[in-house]
């Protein structure tokens, strides 16, 4: 079954029932975060300049990706001229980044993860901390595009945190060609600014150089460079996952309005990669045939038509499935990075997806709110990741630290079980490290030790 104008550009392939799509060669499969040969080479080159040369090899690839010019004295940005940036910005434009910034916050407040202490007696305790990582570094990117919104779902969270030092890289020429950049980096209250691009940047972080300090976790989107930096160096710095194109399905039923279907599926697929993923999973042939439709009607004319239509082209689907049953378990087993309900009763559905990276429910849920500050997180797992993988949140900047405080009766009356289950594993030396705090004791025996001393914390 097929659907729209063959000649468009924009038809994407028409399955009736799911085991047809799941058959078809072409069904939407991930597009893969792997790297090639020749980005990994290129990648580990630039990481070991990095490493071996520091604030040079920093310079000498900005001149040579960015900037010919580049003057090593911008290669940090001062307060003075962040502000300076971003006095470009409108009121308008000021007062939104204030306003999202607000609610991402409010919703990563929630978050927040408590600490617990166990007394478990003779004054001994076992405790669970949850500590803010000492420095977070962010990466933006800065190319033809910039991304305000980036900005702050990557450093609100470390904020809510408690991280006491965030860090943002960008490109050269970034923060000059959009103010509401600079202005999105002086509302997120970051710490310190660098004109670092791609690979070079996560390599500055991680190792340090005499202009930029190491951080112990580095997240934000990236181009492959990016991307594989954050692999190579994944044994020396805590890194987000390595999110791929974006992604979204939309499971409607016959009430989900065609129009709004396709300018979501559009929306997706506007992106710029070419291999982001655009699925509508349906129940109603009906709506798969207007939905159809409506994304030649709504494409053509787009800003974004050439890379909308190579999206589509490649890794874009509408499904056709007998029933909402076969729709969720379809849903699940592509574990898409969005999925958005549009049925009629979508609350119904709402706890069936665990394999999905963002739920968004009912007709009014477009996954631009989602990406421009509802609240909820949009840096989101991709590629099939969502089955174990999470969106970058509050925990992501805490480190987590086992504390135990034992005293010597609360030792004493485990010993035979540590010494033993010790010994069952082999490690005589470990039963030894417990026995050997006991040996004058046992020397003595109960006739001539009686019951052992107690220290001061535990009279």
């Amino acid at each position: 079954m097929s659907g729209g104008d063959p000649g468009s550009p924009f038809v994407v392939p028409l399955f009736e029932g799911a085991g047809a799509w799941r058959a078809d060669p072409r069904r939407v499969a991930s597009a893969g975060n792997g790297s090639g040969e020749g980005v990994r080479a290129a990648t580990a080159a630039i990481l070991e300049r990095v490493r071996r040369e520091g604030d040079a090899a920093l310079v000498d690839l900005a001149r040579r990706f960015d900037a010919p010019d580049f003057d090593p004295s911008r290669l940090r940005v001062s307060r003075e001229e962040l502000e300076e940036r971003a006095s470009g910005a409108g009121q308008e434009e000021q007062a939104l980044l204030r306003r999202t910034r607000s609610r991402i916050a409010a919703y990563h407040e929630r978050q927040r993860e408590t600490s617990f202490r166990m007394d478990i007696g003779n004054g001994s305790r076992l405790e669970w901390r949850s500590l803010p990582i000492a420095a977070a570094g962010v990466y933006v990117p800065g190319g033809a595009a910039v991304y305000p919104s980036t900005v702050l779902m990557n450093t609100v969270p470390a904020a809510v945190a408690g991280v006491p030092r965030i860090a943002l890289a960008t490109p050269p020429g970034a923060l000059e060609r959009s103010p509401v950049l600079a202005a999105a980096v002086l509302a997120a209250g970051v710490h310190e600014v660098y004109r670092i691009g791609g690979a070079q940047a996560i390599a500055a972080f991680a190792f340090g150089t005499a202009s930029v300090r190491r951080v112990n976790k580095v997240v934000g989107p990236g181009n492959a460079y990016v991307a594989e930096a954050k692999r190579q160096l994944g044994q020396l710095i805590g890194t987000d996952a390595f999110a791929g194109p974006s992604e979204v399905v939309v499971l409607a039923d016959e009430t989900a309005r065609a129009d709004w279907v396709a300018a979501d599926l559009l929306a997706q697929a506007e992106h710029g990669s070419g291999d982001e993923r655009a699925i509508l999973v349906t129940t109603s042939s009906e709506l798969a045939q207007a939905v159809v439709a409506e994304l030649v009607r709504q494409a053509e004319g787009q800003p974004n038509a050439e890379t909308i239509a190579r999206a589509l082209a490649r890794h874009g689907a509408v499904v056709v499935v007998g029933d909402l049953e076969e729709a969720v378990e379809v849903a699940e087993e592509i574990a898409p990075e969005h999925l958005e309900v549009m049925t009629r009763d979508p609350e119904a559905l709402a706890d069936r997806f665990p394999s999905a990276g963002a739920v968004l429910l009912g007709d009014h849920s477009p996954v631009a709110a989602g990406d421009y500050g509802a609240g909820p997180n949009h840096v989101l797992p991709t590629g099939g990741a969502a089955r174990f993988a999470s969106p970058l949140s509050v925990g992501d900047f805490l480190k987590r630290q086992s504390v135990l405080r034992y005293g010597e009766r609360t030792l004493a009356s485990l010993r035979e079980d540590f010494e033993r289950f010790a010994r069952v594993e082999g490690f005589e030396a470990h039963a030894r490290s417990v026995a050997i705090r006991f040996e004058a004791q046992d020397s003595r025996g109960p006739a001539a030790g009686g019951a052992p001393e107690l220290s001061t914390e535990e009279r």
